[in-house]
């Protein structure tokens, strides 16, 4: 493989990782890269893990999954080479990104992701995004990588309603408030005597 080959799939990876303008996993850059036949999985893995080693890109979790984002040197590297990049492979770039960019964005619109702090328990971080924009975000502490797992899966499965619920309970009237958790802590009384008397 030439080296102009090489520096040029490089730069491919830089150009759309820029105009996709939001963190893409292997698999969306693949989709891309591979799929599409500009370069060979294994010579694409290697262009990735060497533009990670030179700083051009910046890796994190997301998902259970690592993302790929440009970072400010990958940024600068671009703009002095990027008339090495063919205007056809170019052009491939700018119609992929307009017809994917929405899809990927939301694809990582819902976030869930735990760690485990030095108060020796879990925090699990979940937040809901649009067009970049925080619309909601919440830490929960608990016991147990079990607790973690199940709180980031039902906060992914269920985020509409999760969701929903929270915002409209914070927009309550503090009487509307206190009026439903009388009839929630009702309800629970009736459940219990029930249970008993069942008993």
């Amino acid at each position: 493989m030439t080296n102009k080959l090489l520096a040029e799939n490089k730069l491919i990876l830089l150009f759309l990782l820029y105009q996709m303008d939001t963190p893409m996993s292997v698999s969306q850059l693949v989709e891309f890269a591979v799929d599409k036949e500009y370069m060979d999985y294994f010579s694409f893995q290697q262009y990735l893990h060497e533009i990670e080693d030179e700083k051009l890109v910046e890796t994190r979790s997301e998902n259970d999954s690592l993302v790929y984002s440009i970072t400010a040197d990958g940024e600068q590297v671009l703009s002095y080479f990027s008339d090495q990049i063919p205007s056809s492979k170019r052009t491939a770039v700018l119609d992929y990104t307009k017809k994917n960019k929405g899809r990927i964005k939301t694809e990582f619109s819902v976030v869930a992701n735990y760690f485990y702090n030095r108060e020796k328990d879990y925090v699990v971080k979940c937040g809901v995004y649009e067009d970049n924009k925080t619309l909601m975000e919440i830490n929960v502490s608990v016991p147990t990588k079990e607790d973690a797992k199940l709180l980031k899966r039902n906060w992914k499965n269920n985020v509409p309603h999760l969701y929903g619920s929270i915002l409209h309970s914070l927009l309550m009237q503090p009487e509307s408030i206190e009026q439903k958790s009388l009839e929630i802590a009702e309800a629970i009384s009736k459940k219990k005597s029930r249970g008993k008397t069942q008993q």
